[in-house]
């Protein structure tokens, strides 16, 4: 059996080589503009760690550690600041079978743990610089910590060691918190109700509880920037009781059959293949039979009463923090730390259903008609299920792929950066146009590619650097935004003019003329235009021309 479980495993980092392998160029492209507002924060490095309230949207201390190690070893590129993602991939499939061992059999944890690493939402968040999927793998590294805390064999200190250990995931993942906060609540109900190490485990749950709210409120919560900005309005619960039922309700809808059919490539959308409205409710009917099964077949069992509690209490969390304009609520790309617990879960559904309908205690029996129609039925759904969301994926994969060689939002400042570093002098200044809010996020991409980055050839990175102090950001390039940075920076030879497009990947020739009637107040002139696809255009302009 063991033999089996170390095949199963390496298949598993099989799989997570052959998918990194298909989609292997998405790891080296230009970064997508919120990537390259992490990759900035982080090459920032202590400056950032000891000043967070810069941050546009929280990362955990933790994480930075892991990257900024990245990026000393590997060099800062895009494809060195990807690489522990990428890594964590493989990791989180053989820890999520290793965790379904728990209540599954060797084939069953290697079914759920294979379609996990299958799962849209985990493999396009695990090509990007972005922690999503990780913090996957950290939901399922808490849990199995916990159930290793309930042995009884434990010394002391090992015992304290788990729970810090505990309250440490916390500092590496930012919603680990909705996932210890249901733990660390059910062990104390259950160590209160069996009167056992009463004050030793108590001790154990204030550790891991200081460590997780002392890195959430000196780390984490000064990085609530974004919470202001009404981006996760829509996710945010509304006041009222009937239209937070309505709002909770459709949260949870959102997880079937968006668990399965996903996000593509570096967009954050959704595939635009769209399942025909039967094979969609057949797959949403299928993803639910599992997990009312699943929970059926957990509550029978104490840890999968604690898987359920994790599952439960996350959900109960987000919604909480959602009403306090913490966090959003439903199935977006901030919440798929819980979807290798709900395929464990539907794993576990489905072993249920299978012993339920089939089971041995009816060998030798003649099957009754009902139970003969319930395994036809429950065969037809499941075949169903497994058929769409098969193709569903395989839609997806092939949208994923063709992005691969396709430009990405903003991911033209890459080559612009390059392009203007080509032309630089001392005393150049930028201005960026982006008309959304707030603009000064949106400098980073610039930021980013002009000061810290290390994958241009050697002849573009020996050129001339744009210093960050000669950059601002504005929503639109207008005397009251721009007059006082130019009166600062009077006599600037040159002026690159960074303009990004609107949402929709329009370009609004208004803004634009508006953008050059402004500096032409300072005697600047254009020279040259450049358009960078689904970005924006570059404009560099020159000084001494005649004011207007």
């Amino acid at each position: 059996m063991r033999s089996v479980g170390l095949l199963a495993v390496a298949a598993l980092v099989v799989e997570a080589g052959l998918i990194e392998f298909y989609l292997r160029h998405l790891l080296s492209r230009p970064f997508y503009f919120d990537e390259a507002w992490r990759a900035y924060e982080i090459s920032a490095g202590g400056a950032f760690v000891l000043h967070p309230t810069t941050g546009e949207a929280p990362l955990a201390l933790g994480w930075i550690g892991i990257e900024s190690a990245a990026r000393a070893v590997l060099g800062n590129t895009e494809l060195a600041l990807r690489a522990p993602m990428f890594a964590a991939m493989p990791v989180l499939a053989v820890a999520t079978y290793l965790l379904a061992r728990r209540w599954l059999g060797v084939a069953a944890s290697f079914c759920v743990a294979a379609l996990l690493l299958a799962n849209l939402w985990i493999v396009n968040y695990g090509l990007q610089f972005k922690s999503y999927s990780y913090e996957a793998l950290l939901a399922v590294v808490t849990v199995g910590l916990y159930l290793l805390t309930e042995r009884t064999t434990w010394r002391q200190a090992q015992l304290l060691g788990l729970y810090a250990a505990l309250g440490v995931t916390c500092v590496f993942s930012i919603p680990n918190l909705f996932v210890l906060g249901p733990l660390l609540a059910l062990d104390l109900f259950r160590t209160l109700r069996a009167r056992r190490q009463v004050v030793l485990r108590i001790t154990g749950e204030a550790i891991a509880g200081v460590i997780a709210l002392a890195n959430y409120a000196l780390f984490v919560r000064p990085q609530s920037g974004v919470a202001g900005t009404g981006y996760f309005q829509a996710q945010f619960a509304p006041h009222g009781l009937v239209a937070l039922v309505r709002f909770t309700i459709q949260g949870l809808e959102s997880y079937v059959p968006g668990t399965i059919t996903g996000v593509v490539g570096a967009t954050n959308a959704s595939p635009s293949y769209a399942l025909p409205p039967l094979a969609h409710h057949l797959l949403a009917l299928g993803i639910a039979l599992l997990l009312a099964a699943g929970i059926v077949a957990a509550a029978r069992d104490a840890a999968g009463r604690t898987l359920l509690a994790v599952i439960a209490g996350a959900f109960l969390l987000e919604l909480l923090a959602s009403a306090l304009h913490r966090w959003p609520f439903g199935l977006i790309r901030t919440n798929i730390f819980v979807l290798p617990l709900l395929y464990i879960l539907a794993g576990m559904g489905a072993m249920w259903l299978a012993r339920m309908l089939a089971g041995p205690q009816y060998a030798g029996r003649a099957i009754t008609w009902w139970r003969a129609v319930g395994i036809v039925a429950a065969l037809a759904v499941f075949a169903g299920t497994v058929a769409v969301g098969s193709v569903a994926t395989a839609q997806g994969y092939s949208e994923s792929s063709a992005l691969q060689f396709k430009p990405t939002m903003f991911g033209g400042v890459r080559a612009a950066v390059a392009a203007a570093r080509k032309e630089a002098g001392p005393g150049d200044i930028v201005i960026i146009r982006a008309d959304r809010s707030p603009p000064v996020w949106y400098a980073a991409p610039w930021l980013y590619y002009m000061n810290q980055y290390q994958g241009y050839p050697a002849t573009i990175a020996a050129l001339p650097r744009v210093p960050s102090r000669n950059t601002i950001a504005a929503f639109y390039i207008t005397p009251s935004a721009v007059d006082k940075f130019l009166a600062a920076h009077r006599g600037a030879p040159k002026v690159f003019l960074l303009e990004f497009n609107l949402p929709g990947y329009l370009f609004p020739e208004w803004a634009h003329a508006e953008s050059l009637a402004t500096l032409r107040r300072f005697g600047y002139c254009p020279v040259s235009d450049v358009t960078y696809p689904v970005t924006g255009h570059l404009t560099t302009l020159t000084a001494n021309c005649a004011k207007t």
